[in-house]
Order: C-alpha cells, then structure tokens, then sequence
C-alpha cells in the first residue's frame, strides 16, 4: 500500500496550497460540529431549565451564524478536495494518454483495447473518488470525531469511557474486511475490462455476428463474464453492506448503556438534562464520521486496487527506443539494404522473416508478392521501425535504422495501408495529419495528386467537412484516395503502398491506382501487394515464401519462371475471366 502511495505524490504535489485551503476548511468543519453541542446544552439548561429569556435571544443569533459558518466551510472543504481530485484525474489521463502513445505497436499485440479502456475509464474514475473522498473522510471526519470524544469527556469522563467500547469491534471489522475489499475490488476491475472488450468485439463485428447468426453464442460469452462480474462485485459490496450495520449494532450497545447509565445520573441531580442531551447529540453525531470512516477503507482499497492497475500500463516500457544521441536525418535519398534480418512476433515459435538480404536503391519502385502469412506485411512494420529486427541490420542511406532519429525517419515515410484509418476530424486535418500549421495550397495540391480534389469539392464543407468516425461518410475509394492524399502531402522520400487497393471493387481500384501512379515518381516506392495487376510496372518483384525470398525479377522475368509468382499470376487471371 506504501508503495502505491508514494507513486502517487508526485501527482498531489502541484496541488498542496489547495489541499492545505482544505484542511483549514475541515478543521472549521470539525470544531463547528462539536460545539454545536455545546451550544445545545447551554440554550437546553439556561432555556429549558432555568427559564433564562435573555438566552432566547442569544440563541436567534447564534444558532443560525453558528451554522452559515458550518456551511461555508463545508462548501469549502468539498468545493476544493473535488478540484483536487478531477484535476490530478486529468493530469493522469494525460500522462496515461500520452504514454500508450510512447508504447510500441508490441504492446498492442498483447492487450486488448476493452481491457486498456476499462483502466482509462472505470479504474480512473475509482482512483478520483478515492482522491475526491477519503481526505474529506479521514481528515475531516477523524478530527470532528476528535474534536466530539473531546467534548463528551468535558462533558462527562464516565461517559466518555462507555464510547469507547465500540472501538475494538470497529477496529477488527475494518482489518477483516478491508482485505475482502481491496481483493474483490482488483478481481471486479479486471473483469469490467473483459466485458469491455466484449462490448467492443461485437459492435465492431455486428455485420459478421448477423451474417453468421452467432447473436446465441456471442450473447452467451457476455453474459459468462457478466455473471463473473456480478459475483465479485457482490463479495465486495457484502463486505462494503457488513461494515456499516456491525459498527451500528455496536454502537447501539453503547447507547443503550448511557441511557441507562444517564437517566440515573439525571434522577440522582448529578447531572443536568441540558448535559444528558448535549452528550446524546455529541455521540449520536459521532456516529456519522465514524460511518464515514468505515467507508473510507472501502474506497481506499477500491482505489488502490484500481491505482495499481493503471501503474500496471504506465510502467510499460516500449519495446522500440530512439536512440540516446539519434544521427540526424532531415531527409532521406532513399537508399534501403536489409542485411540477414530476421524476425519473429511476440508470442510466436514461427519466424515471419528468415535472414533477409534486399537492396532497395533510390527512386526505384519494388513490390513484395507472396502466399498470406509469408512476410510481407512484417517488412512494412520493420521499415517503419514499429519493430526492431531480432536479428540482422535494416540501413537507410547507410545508418542503422536504430541509430536514427525515429520521428524524423517517420516524417520522411509516406504509408498507404489496406485498412484506411480517417479520424474523426475536417477533411484537411486527416490530410495534413501530424503536420502543424499546414498550408491549404499544399493540402489542395496534395489532394489534386491523389485525384481526390473534385469529391472534396462536392462535400457539403468541402475541405472543411468533419468526416465522421472513420470515415463512415465516403465510400471505400474516396477514403482510400484520402488516404493517399495524406502520403503525398508529407512528400515522403519513401512510399509504402501495403495492398493499398485490395479492399476496393475494381471500379475504384482503378481509379485509385491511377492516383497511385501520379504519387510515384521521384520516390523509393515499395509495393505490399496481393493482386498482381497492381504491381506489374514495379522495377523488381520480390517473392516471398514463409519468410524468405525466393524469387526475384521484374514481372516479365518471373512470368518466364516457372515458380510462385507465375502460380500466383494464372490463378488470379483465371479468376478474373471467371
């Protein structure tokens, strides 16, 4: 628990001038609460008792200042620890935010996207209660609960001493169920980020779900998880429910045992009625601060069990590092040599490329053909760096591609992928992504390249139309022509095309790869690519096979072979006349 805290602290730091304020505030809250008993025996006695009409008086004046007081400073103390809590909430989320952005695509391999939402979501908002809640439950409520134990020994030590007979249960309770909460608590958290991912699964894959009627079977693995989650919810609201009523039972006890002890102590005259019930009102307020601290173990261990989750993502350390002092590159010739690289994916035994050795010359036009599985796509990860090679070296201009400054190689690289990826943002934003202060000439020629000008033209905001989540407004060629667009607007030095056209229906294919064709010339182009057609001006073909080349040659010479590349060919061809 030591531990969790102090990671903590360097979130609360910035805000301890506000969180003194608040203490101030919780103090005044703690001796307004306590005197107000006082204040109740003097007006029972000198009122109710001596029939002192001068202290009518006093009591029109008093009662009601003494409680705007009590008021203020309450507003006080819960205007200011809620600042606290939703500001240091936000200064997390932004460091959470931005350090899944530092993470390599690795890390995304091995998690879900439900189960890291859970933690920016559901464990975020179980950290700021704790934040929010228990400084106002063991601050301000330990010091009235102080502040009131003190009054009732003023009031009366006999007494006094009966209270204090609760307070070994209470102690026990919180010991024994404070683990139950805190385990139960880490177990529920985990599983709301299997429902999340659930969630996700089948609002993606809705049109597959229905298609194949699998409503039966993807409704069924929601609710296993869901009953999961109800049971560990329930082991922690039983101990959270079994606190309360334990502690009151207990305090009952003591209760009864000043009444008794009080009504005899009034008859026998030696003590007043003014005193009996200021010190009745002292215990019964008691019984709410101590409720209150009861409480706070619960959203302490729900809290810390949601805080050491979040730790959990924020000591992830990407797998892919620039280097300490990165060699400059503010632009590439284009030059790309893989010296016997080899690599293979977390998690797997396979390896998706096995001692690779390529020359990729500048402005020359190359595409990497092959049976699915046999490396292609893993040759783009590799040069954009998103993976280092577990063996072997990737060069470009002749520096290792991990001496490079990373930001500055990824500038320098145009990428049209088959999964087109448009945010939801202006038309001209999705262009001229990552670049600040874009020129609207550039993004209007870049767009003109990617023949994508005249469908922006007739959008009802033109480049000034916000185009939805993903994209959902234009047709798969439109979005695919953004897409290239984007490439062209960095004007890259490199650009990879990975089965830029295999999504798209062969009226938009041809459209988009002629747009293709005008983002060409003067670059390092390689070519990821599934349908042949599209590749068959590439300057050389390489084909690969379980990650290996086997055969090389520009298609023409490969036709002549009777190898993989021709297989391919005349089984796609044959399929076309089909």
């Amino acid at each position: 628990m030591k531990k969790l805290l102090l990671r903590l602290l360097p979130y609360l730091k910035p805000h301890r001038t506000k969180f003194l304020q608040a203490c101030c505030a919780m103090i005044c809250v703690a001796i307004l609460q306590s005197g107000s008993a006082l204040i109740l025996k003097s007006i029972f006695d000198n009122v109710f008792i001596l029939k002192q009409s001068g202290m009518l008086g006093f009591a029109v004046i008093a009662v009601p200042s003494f409680f705007f007081l009590k008021m203020t400073a309450g507003f006080a103390q819960a205007y200011l620890m809620s600042w606290i809590g939703q500001k240091t909430i936000q200064d997390i989320r932004d460091t959470l935010f931005a350090h899944l952005h530092d993470l390599s695509v690795e890390f995304y391999w091995r998690k879900r996207s439900g189960e890291i939402m859970s933690r920016v979501t559901n464990d975020l908002n179980s950290v700021q209660s704790m934040l929010q809640f228990l400084p106002l439950y063991l601050i301000r409520d330990t010091l009235t609960l102080f502040s009131l134990i003190c009054v009732l020994f003023y009031i009366h030590w006999k007494f006094a001493i009966l209270s204090f007979l609760a307070a070994p249960l209470a102690a026990a309770v919180l010991l024994v169920l404070g683990k139950k909460m805190r385990r139960a608590g880490k177990q529920s958290q985990s599983i709301t980020g299997e429902i999340y991912h659930r969630f996700q699964e089948s609002l993606q894959g809705m049109t597959i779900v229905k298609a194949f009627n699998y409503e039966s079977g993807s409704i069924a693995r929601f609710r296993e998880k869901n009953e999961e989650l109800f049971v560990q919810m329930m082991k922690y609201l039983r101990a959270t429910a079994m606190s309360g009523p334990l502690m009151e039972f207990a305090g009952s006890l003591v209760f009864t045992l000043m009444i008794f002890y009080g009504g005899r102590e009034v008859i026998a005259l030696r003590m007043t009625p003014g005193s009996f019930v200021a010190f009745l009102t002292a215990f019964l307020m008691a019984y709410s601060p101590l409720k209150n601290i009861a409480h706070a173990n619960s959203t302490l261990q729900m809290g810390l069990a949601s805080w050491e989750r979040i730790l959990q993502l924020l000591d992830e350390k990407p797998a892919v590092m620039t280097a300490a002092d990165p060699i400059p590159i503010p632009h590439l010739k284009g030059l790309i040599k893989f010296e016997n690289v080899t690599y293979r994916y977390p998690g797997t035994e396979k390896d998706a490329l096995r001692d690779l050795n390529i020359t990729i010359n500048p402005g020359e036009a190359v595409a990497f053909v092959g049976p699915s599985g046999s490396g292609k796509t893993t040759i783009v990860h590799l040069l954009l760096r998103l993976f280092d090679p577990l063996e072997g070296i990737i060069r470009y201009d002749g520096h290792d591609l991990r001496q490079l400054d990373l930001k500055q190689l990824r500038s320098n690289i145009g990428l049209v992928s088959q999964d087109t990826v448009l945010f939801d943002d202006t038309v001209s934003a999705n262009i001229s992504l990552g670049v600040p202060n874009p020129s609207e000439e550039d993004i209007t020629n870049a767009a003109k390249t990617a023949d994508a000008h005249s469908f922006i033209s007739g959008l009802p905001q033109a480049y000034s139309t916000v185009l939805g989540e993903r994209g959902v407004k234009l047709s798969g060629g439109q979005r695919q022509r953004l897409a290239i667009a984007r490439s062209v607007f960095k004007k890259p030095s490199v650009l990879i095309l990975d089965e830029a056209t295999s999504n798209l229906d062969t009226g938009s294919e041809k459209s988009v790869q002629e747009a293709i064709e005008k983002a060409l010339k003067d670059r390092t182009v390689i070519m990821v690519a599934h349908r042949l057609s599209t590749i068959q001006n590439a300057d050389r073909i390489f084909v690969l096979d379980s990650g290996r080349i086997t055969e090389s040659g520009n298609h023409r010479e490969l036709i002549s072979n009777n190898g993989i590349y021709r297989k391919l060919y005349e089984m796609q061809a044959s399929s076309a006349e089909q």
